[in-house]
This record gives C-alpha cells, structure tokens and sequence, in this order.
C-alpha cells in the first residue's frame, strides 16, 4: 500500500511538473564595432513587460563598483533599475564587439513584449522590442539599430 501511495505521488508531481514547465527563449545578437576616438563597451539590458508588470532577465554593466552609468539605460532604469534590489542576480560584465548568444528564462509568461536596449557611454543609445506570443511560439527577430545587431529568438517550449 505504501509503495503504491508513494508511485501515485511521484507520477503526479512528474505530471505537475510537466503542467507548470518554464519555457525558455535563446536571443543571438551582435555588438557592433563601433569607430570612434572613445570607445566605451556599451550597457545591455533585456527584459519582459506584461501589462503593467516587468521582468528582468539580462543587464551587463561595469561590476565591481558603483555604476552611474545604469542610468542610461533610460527606459529599463525607469521601468526596473531604480526598484529592482535583486537585479545583481542576473547581471554580468560588459562585452565588447562580437556575437552573444544567452539562454533566457521566461517563468509562465506566455504574451509579452520583449525589449533590448544598449547604451555605451559617451556614446549612442538602442532600444528595440517585439511582441512575442507563445502559444504561436516561432522565431522572432528584431532588426539592427545604432548600437545593436540583427537580434534573433527562438522558444524553448
């Protein structure tokens, strides 16, 4: 008796676990080289908006310090930045020019707006977005602007 009470209770958290799985997206973008006298690794930040609800999922910025120069990253600051305490979490260094590839986790969100903003001090500023629903999951891209490459998405249901 107890071994079939314990086999019904794993096949329902196995079958629980299968429900409430968290999708995932890989985002692929370039940082472009950029010729100028200064040149400042600039700033990313990605993120999700749901209605009126935000959630973080990648910055690069200067570590090991006190960073100023979050601030330019002028829509994410106003929408996460200045409210998020646990934004360290997720963040990492920034990067110079090339290809990037990140594994993003998108919980239970199923219908959002994805933003990408890059911002290089002394520098230009980027922001772009695409809607992404994935009940219709496919891939997604969001053309270059000043500061970012071509970005690609594909789910990972």
């Amino acid at each position: 008796m107890r071994s079939l009470f314990k086999t019904s209770m794993l096949a329902a958290t196995l079958s629980f676990a299968g429900i409430t799985h968290a999708a995932s997206m890989e985002v692929s973008f370039d940082i472009p080289q950029v010729t100028t006298g200064k040149y400042a690794r600039p700033y990313v930040a990605i993120w999700a908006e749901q209605d009126k609800e935000s959630k973080p999922l990648l910055v690069w910025h200067l570590q090991g310090q006190e960073d100023k120069w979050l601030k330019d990253l002028r829509r994410w600051w106003r929408k996460i930045g200045r409210y998020d305490d646990h934004v360290d979490s997720l963040t990492g260094a920034t990067k110079g020019p090339g290809h990037y590839q990140e594994t993003l986790d998108l919980g239970d969100w199923s219908e959002f707006t994805l933003y990408v903003e890059a911002a290089r001090e002394n520098g230009g500023r980027s922001l772009v977005k695409t809607n992404i629903d994935l009940n219709n999951a496919q891939a997604y891209s969001i053309p270059a602007d000043a500061e970012i490459g071509p970005i690609q998405i594909s789910i990972n249901p």
